[in-house]
């Protein structure tokens, strides 16, 4: 009598361990709602023969607990110095070429050992198991010894694990595997999965002389997962990122938490508003909107609008209105979607994500924290409603990426040099071009980068110095400021390129022109207080910044 197919699964679990013959078909597991979901790339059926508590090889992902270990605990530790010994020949092929230096991020994106070898960052078996005993992670994890690429560990533990990753931590690891996806392993994957999902690489050749691969970390909106099949990470993405992508489970992107990057819009730029009011007719003179709304507008015009409590509308003294939201980047990427596109056509509503997040940057300014921008035809339109979930899906699976080149335009139907038409778009993603090929169309001048890569640093050594110098000065003076909290070190000055100087409050990193001329220094110090006060409503008051800056630099306001 033939067996059925689930007879047949169930002898096939009975005859073979996972690492020897389970593993012979690719699976993907997600811990979504606390319950973990395990399914198949390869059965038509797409159910798994592997349960949670199967096990996996750790492969590569040592690498990433130790950079959650060192970003958590602000580890200071020295970059890694290629040495070229041929001991380490095999290892340091994946960090840098002899006698150069790696950082933590792109050790951890370069998938480099030697970087996170517990040894050489001196970190005391004691400590690390204390620091995991403390966050109730498994036993195997507290024990230094287990990092190591042949350990084998439930695939429950693994999600578990990076669904409990610290906050700051976790946001640092997604910044820094985020090139994993634009120039790494997953570099074949990426117009399947996008660059939203981030993740760790990871290989391992088992005892049977075949190599055991894949990757696993978090979607967009923070759900862990793992993904493990025959073959190196490189060769199993380029094999199932298409499967992969139709099998990860929906995401909800409008709560997500990891949009960390803020826009603020200034809405109807050319439009003054006359007047407010809610659902009930009842007219707002100030304060945060949260519900249906009806603007009515000087010209005669109405428009009803929704907010979910990230729009804002204060009386001017005019007696006109002005609206204004604080947006996740992402969010306010949808939202010009939304209004000066569609997303009929999935592939061309990506291209013009891209477009529209290099736009903010090319012309938008750097405030207080958050790029601003004014919600104009002359820079460009950004819906007050809520984002469609599609808009959202072509943003979020865009994350982070910009064009680098010259200025770039977009227009409704209008072709020309650094223009994209979106009428044109449209047509070519009907014939099936990506979004990287309608990009490269209009933009031939531009590449794609990541707004990371963008903001890499040429460092002003000299300008580092002089605030070094001048908060030994200042220390008397900000201990008594409330809000104050003096930095463990010396930020990052970086040389501006264009805009506006700015502090980075992910990275702790001034950019700026200089530091020889007096305007230089007031500039340079009242980024500093950006920084010292980033906890603090002080922080983020331009007018109490610029008069202690000028203060401190020794021009009074």
């Amino acid at each position: 009598m033939p067996l059925s197919k689930f007879t047949k699964r169930a002898a096939f679990i009975l005859l073979c361990s996972l690492v020897s013959c389970g593993a012979e078909e690719a699976n993907v597991a997600w811990l979504k709602n606390g319950t973990i979901t395990i399914r198949s790339l390869d059965a038509h059926d797409h159910i798994s023969v592997l349960s949670p508590s199967d096990k996996v090889p750790l492969g590569s992902l040592w690498k990433l607990f130790v950079y959650i270990y060192l970003a958590d605990t602000k580890a200071n530790e020295p970059s890694y110095i290629c040495s070229g010994d041929p001991a380490l020949k095999k290892e340091e092929q994946y960090c840098c070429t002899p006698g150069l230096s790696i950082d933590r991020d792109k050790a951890l994106s370069h998938s480099c050992a030697p970087y996170f070898e517990p040894s050489r960052l001196n970190i005391d078996p004691s400590v690390w198991k204390y620091y995991w005993q403390t966050k109730n992670q498994p036993a195997w994890l507290q024990d230094i010894h287990n990092l190591k690429p042949a350990t084998e560990v439930s695939i429950s533990d693994l999600l578990h694990i990076l669904d409990t990753i610290p906050t700051q931590a976790r946001s640092q690891a997604r910044n820094a595997m985020l090139e994993t996806s634009i120039s790494g392993f997953g570099r074949t994957a990426w117009n399947d999965l996008g660059s939203g999902i981030r993740y760790k690489t990871y290989s391992w050749h088992r005892h049977d002389g075949k190599a055991f691969g894949g990757a696993a970390g978090w979607l967009a909106e923070g759900t862990p997962f793992w993904f493990g099949a025959l073959g190196t990470s490189s060769s199993t993405l380029k094999k199932y990122s298409s499967q992969l992508s139709a099998a990860l489970p929906p995401q909800n992107l409008l709560n997500t938490t990891t949009d960390n990057i803020c826009v603020d819009v200034d809405f109807f730029g050319q439009y003054p508003l006359k007047s407010i009011r809610q659902k009930n007719y009842k007219k707002i003179e100030s304060g945060q909107l949260n519900g249906e709304y009806q603007l009515e507008f000087f010209n005669g015009n109405r428009l009803n609008i929704h907010s979910r409590s990230n729009l804002y509308v204060k009386k001017l003294h005019d007696n006109s209105y002005k609206l204004s939201g604080r947006l996740g980047l992402n969010h306010y990427v949808a939202r010009v979607i939304d209004r000066e596109g569609n997303t009929s056509q999935p592939e061309a509503a990506r291209a013009l994500a891209i477009a529209a997040r290099t736009y903010l940057l090319q012309n938008g300014s750097y405030q207080n924290g958050c790029w601003h921008i004014i919600d104009s035809t002359r820079t460009q339109r950004v819906s007050p409603n809520t984002p469609s979930s599609s808009a959202l899906e072509a943003a979020f699976f865009t994350d982070d990426l910009v064009l680098k080149g010259p200025p770039i335009y977009f227009h409704k139907s209008e072709q020309g040099t650094n223009k994209l038409s979106w009428e044109n778009a449209l047509k070519q993603a009907r014939q099936g071009w990506s979004f990287e090929k309608i990009l490269s169309s209009a933009y031939s001048s531009s590449t794609i980068e990541t707004i990371n890569q963008r903001r890499e640093c040429i460092r002003l050594y000299e300008a580092e110095n002089w605030l070094l110098q001048s908060t030994k000065s200042w220390k008397k003076t900000l201990s008594s400021e409330t809000g104050y909290e003096p930095l463990n070190h010396i930020p990052t000055v970086c040389a501006l390129a264009t805009g506006n100087p700015y502090s980075d409050q992910d990275r702790l990193r001034i950019y700026a022109r200089g530091w020889r001329s007096l305007n230089d220094r007031i500039t340079l110090t009242h980024e500093y207080l950006h920084l010292a006060f980033r906890y603090h409503p002080n922080g983020a008051n331009e007018e109490y910044v610029e008069n202690l800056a000028r203060k401190l630099t020794g021009v009074h306001p």
